[in-house]
């Protein structure tokens, strides 16, 4: 992006958001963007020991989601629709319960017909394993997309993943369950086996997924040691 990004209207606001919903502030607030995605990293966001908080880690996952997804994400959206200058077309969010940290990602409509590709040491052979992957747990997506956010920061778009069973699931209105059994599938098998270290010389820190589930849409983020 040409144009001077200033994230203060988005990081206060970020803040006062999980601060109502979540009865504290995260510690910490990181903006990482281009001009393809942004993503917002909470770390610290909850207190681990409020007891407004369901027990069960599964029920707290979904519990936490549900509230940056129907809360807070929606009060932010137009703050980074006008900083950004681009609107959303797919919205992305998870939260590790081991690092109590919170990604919100975004991905924007091009402007023009499409971005340009981002071309990196390594991207055929991941997108070739992260399509092995995907297909031994449910099916080959039909697209697989993949940029740098920053320097540490890679971003994995697929498409075309669901099954007709999950398709089914989600018309049902069950897709909180869905998400809570394929992130724990899939996320495990990526983490296990991408061979990130051979593919991109770092090693794996942390990894978030989600999916838009309308939309048949994927969002890993891979973020790695520096």
């Amino acid at each position: 992006m040409s144009q001077q990004i200033h994230l203060d209207p988005i990081l206060k606001h970020a803040s006062l958001l999980c601060q109502s919903q979540f009865g504290k502030q995260p510690e910490r607030i990181h903006i990482h963007f281009n001009e393809q995605s942004a993503v917002i990293m909470l770390q610290e966001l909850i207190d681990p020991g409020d007891d407004r908080l369901p027990d069960d880690p599964d029920e707290r996952y979904t519990h936490i989601h549900i509230l940056l997804s129907q809360f807070i994400f929606p009060a932010l959206q137009k703050k980074i629709e006008s900083t950004f200058g681009h609107t959303v077309s797919h919205v992305f969010i998870d939260w590790k319960l081991e690092y109590n940290s919170a990604a919100i990602a975004v991905t924007f409509e091009a402007s023009t017909e499409t971005f340009d590709e981002d071309i990196y040491t390594g991207k055929a052979d991941l997108h070739i394993k992260v399509s092995q992957i995907t297909e031994s747990v449910q099916k080959a997506p039909e697209a697989v997309n993949s940029f740098w956010l920053s320097d540490d920061i890679l971003v994995v778009l697929r498409k075309g993943l669901l099954i007709n069973l999950e398709k089914q699931i989600i018309k049902k209105g069950f897709n909180s369950a869905l998400r809570v059994s394929k992130r724990e599938l899939e996320l495990g098998h990526f983490i296990e086996e991408l061979p990130i270290l051979d593919l991109l010389g770092r090693p794996l820190k942390n990894a978030y997924l989600d999916w838009d589930f309308e939309k048949d849409f994927s969002m890993l983020l891979l973020v790695l040691e520096k």
